[in-house]
């Protein structure tokens, strides 16, 4: 891995939630996972226990590419240096990654299952 010097002068975020990872500098490796079950519900509150174990999307096996193709590749930095002036951002969630710097390997995986449980809508006669 080429290395090079991360300067950041000025970096903002308001939030980074759920296997998610804020980096500056040189990183190997990151393997951020999540597994969320969402509920949005309209009415009184939920009485119930929802279970990873009951919802195939996360039994399955990922669905990542075969292999990597082979690719021979010759990077030259004429500046030893990764700046990053001002950098705003709002939020990073679900095994995503900021990251400033050099990283050598990223897999990722977000599984989420979402429901949203609506009141029947009062239609008049």
């Amino acid at each position: 891995m080429s290395k090079r010097t991360s300067v950041v002068k000025h970096l903002k975020t308001n939030s980074v939630i759920n296997s998610s990872i804020q980096n500056i500098g040189d990183t190997h490796q990151a393997n951020p996972v999540t597994r969320v079950i969402a509920l949005q519900k309209e009415g009184p509150t939920f009485q119930g226990d929802l279970q990873f174990e009951d919802y195939s999307i996360f039994q399955r096996e990922a669905n990542w590419p075969d292999s990597q193709p082979n690719v021979i590749k010759r990077t030259v930095h004429h500046n030893p240096y990764i700046h990053v002036n001002n950098a705003s951002i709002i939020a990073a969630s679900a095994s995503s990654i900021i990251h400033v710097g050099n990283l050598n390997y990223l897999s990722a995986e977000s599984r989420i299952k979402h429901f949203r449980i609506l009141l029947a809508q009062f239609h008049p006669d």
